[in-house]
């Protein structure tokens, strides 16, 4: 751990400088930092994301396997019940299966599995080669475009709400 010795009292400015690296002793204090700022500025914040909950998230998964046990597919993303939100990390089914409703059920599956822990909304990401069209058949909308990344492709942000069950 780094440590700074304390300055003394000479009534001069106290100085500061950089130091690069990975050090979790130093992000837990940034991220403590953050938490007690965003507590000051909102009351949502201070009224549900208690310290127990604060990083509380569910993970959300669906896969499609071959009669052998093989994963030939699958959706994965982590729920967070506190905020409403599921977030698709991962979407995938093999090429000789695309087209015949498996993604649809994964994504099915997947969001039943959130609105049954209390998410109301759901958000993931794709490029512009990947899926966008099979998640707006199904709901989704671009809230926001990532040009050229990475570079010489796009990644569309896109977002749902859950039906009330």
């Amino acid at each position: 751990m780094h440590r700074a010795a304390a300055l003394p009292q000479t009534g001069r400015m106290p100085s500061y400088h950089l130091e690069s690296g990975a050090d979790p002793a130093r992000e837990d204090v940034v991220s403590s930092g953050l938490v007690a700022y965003n507590d000051r500025h909102s009351a949502m914040l201070r009224q549900r994301l208690t310290p127990e909950h604060r990083h509380q998230s569910t993970p959300v998964e669906s896969y499609v396997l071959s009669e052998a046990g093989e994963v030939v597919g699958g959706c994965t993303g982590r729920a967070v019940p506190l905020w409403g939100w599921l977030e698709i990390n991962l979407m995938w089914l093999r090429d000789d299966l695309r087209g015949q409703g498996w993604g649809a059920r994964l994504l099915a599956d997947v969001e039943a599995q959130a609105a049954a822990l209390g998410c109301t909304r759901v958000k993931l990401s794709t490029w512009e080669f990947q899926a966008r069209p099979f998640y707006e058949r199904h709901g989704y909308a671009v809230y926001a475009e990532e040009h050229d990344y990475p570079p010489g492709h796009t990644n569309y942000l896109m977002r749902k709400d859950l039906k009330p069950r």
